[in-house]
Formats: structure tokens, sequence, C-alpha cells
């Protein structure tokens, strides 16, 4: 049988788990809450650009520079990829890497030349990986 000593301890292990427990659960509910103020705050600006970018594109303005030309055939591309430097962000680093690496192979098919631009740890280990050449930004 358990010694009433030991039994203390446990008891006061266990209530200092609740105690930390509980502390971490205000932290996150203030930043929670510091976040969605945040996201409120910037909705007005949202559905400002929103509106300004449909007013452009119903105006139906014509814009020609030479970038935005559409091309006879194109012969090299490059492929900008935005990752994070750490995790915790859900599935977006494999997304993004999915994304880029089946339009590396959509590209490649046609006889392109194709260069990555890469910027993010996750993304530079992950074609590193798979011996895809890039460039670090």
């Amino acid at each position: 049988m358990a010694n009433i000593r030991e039994l203390d301890k446990r008891r006061k292990s266990v209530r200092n788990i609740r105690k930390i427990t509980r502390t971490m659960e205000l932290i996150a509910t203030a930043r929670f809450k510091k976040a969605m103020d945040r996201a409120s705050a910037a909705n007005d600006y949202t559905e400002r650009i929103t509106q300004i970018v449909r007013d452009l594109a119903a105006a139906g303005l014509e814009v020609s520079h030479p970038l935005l030309a559409q091309r006879a055939q194109v012969e090299n591309a490059t492929v900008m990829m935005l990752t994070s430097n750490r995790g915790l962000c859900g599935g977006y680093n494999g997304a993004v890497i999915r994304a880029a690496l089946q339009l590396r192979k959509d590209l490649t098919a046609d006889g392109r030349q194709l260069q990555f631009e890469v910027s993010g740890k996750r993304g530079i280990s992950a074609l590193k990986f798979r011996g895809v050449n890039i460039d670090e930004m």
C-alpha cells in the first residue's frame, strides 16, 4: 500500500499540474482574443480593398505592360515558393510544396526550363531533399 507521504506528494504534483494547465489555458485564450481583435480590425480594410478591386475590374481598363503580355511560347519559368521557417502552420507548408512540385512536373513535361526561388526553411529543405536546384531568398 502507498505511503501517506507518497500520496501527499502525488496530490501536490497533481495540483501543480492543474495550476500549470490552467495558466496555459488563460494564456492561449488571451492570445486568441488578441488575434481575433486584429482580424476584426483588418476586416474594414479588407472589404475596402476588395471593393476597389471590383470597381477596377468592372471598369474594363486595358493594361499594356510588357510583363503582363501573353507570350507565344514560354521557354523559361520561375516559381517563387514562400514557406515558413517553422512548423505550426497547419497544412500550409505541405500544400505549397505539393503545388510547387506539381507545377514543376507540368512545366518540365512541356520542355520548359524551370527555376525555383524559395523563401523559408521548410521549402528549402523539402526541395533539396528531392534534388531540385533552387535559389534561396
